[in-house]
């Protein structure tokens, strides 16, 4: 039986029960907290994802509108993996996609997966050029906020299309010790008739998209002043972590970009984190 991240509050007044996992049992959780991370008994290795700031800051035209490229990196840090799996029957359709609703699995320190529904979507994407590939839907967000005179963000003013993510482990970023040496989760798979999928970031790994890739862009177009730029995973709050507080990378600009060139360290102050 899966576990719903709403029913943990619940779930503290049932010392006894257990939850089913795999071929064996964890523990239901008994702690008050929402996260089941900081569940004694339940004994999670959850994921935690970051995101680097924003890098490699290129400035294109594209008709009207003047495009900020940036490459993006989610780094999971976390004791576990970031790990989701989907099951595609192939006639779930929004918007004129191909969706399946997500489910992540969390592995305590026994090693057995403890599985939680409700953790958003993977749908078939179309990319220019290279086909499709099955992603997550709402993985991040790219975003523009003004600055106030302490340099604290104030208003989210644009964001950009920027939504998915194959979710695989591409390089080695953080070598600890509970870091792979080689790759889990792999590229995304580009069949449509696959029937199961699996996403996933294992600790000290990251997804990397660099600044040429499609849609890794927010538009600058009239815009002038002191901004943050902000790159920020999970913006619906839909995956468990060990921590919320620090899903965002953010840079500093100044707008309008001059010479082709957004300049990244004119403006006073910092950005709030």
């Amino acid at each position: 039986m899966p576990v719903r991240r709403s029913l943990v509050p619940l779930l503290a007044a049932l010392v006894a029960a257990t939850v089913p996992v795999g071929g064996g049992f964890a523990p239901a959780a008994t702690a008050p907290d929402v996260n089941p991370c900081n569940d004694e008994i339940l004994q999670l290795k959850c994921p935690n994802l970051q995101m680097k700031p924003p890098g490699d800051l290129r400035v294109r035209k594209a008709g009207k509108v003047l495009r900020l490229l940036a490459t993006n990196h989610i780094v999971n840090v976390g004791a576990g993996a970031l790990e989701l799996r989907a099951e595609h029957s192939g006639g779930a359709t929004r918007n004129g996609y191909r969706f399946a609703s997500a489910y992540q699995v969390i592995r305590n320190r026994l090693g057995a997966p403890v599985y939680f529904p409700e953790a958003g979507y993977v749908y078939f994407k179309a990319i220019p050029g290279q086909g499709h590939y099955w992603k997550y839907w709402r993985a991040a967000r790219f975003e523009l906020w003004t600055l106030g005179p302490d340099g604290t963000r104030e208003n989210m003013v644009r964001t950009g299309p920027k939504l998915s993510y194959c979710f695989r482990d591409l390089r080695r970023v953080r070598p600890f010790a509970r870091s792979p040496r080689h790759r889990i989760y792999p590229a995304c798979s580009q069949r449509f008739g696959r029937k199961e999928l699996q996403l996933g970031v294992s600790p000290g790994w990251a997804d990397i998209y660099p600044s040429s890739y499609h849609e890794n862009w927010i538009s600058i177009t009239g815009l002038h002043g002191c901004f943050a730029f902000v790159h920020r995973a999970d913006p619906l709050d839909d995956l468990i972590e060990e921590r919320e507080d620090d899903n965002v990378g953010v840079r500093t600009i100044q707008l309008p970009p001059r010479h082709g060139r957004v300049a990244p360290r004119t403006c006073r102050g910092k950005p709030s984190p």
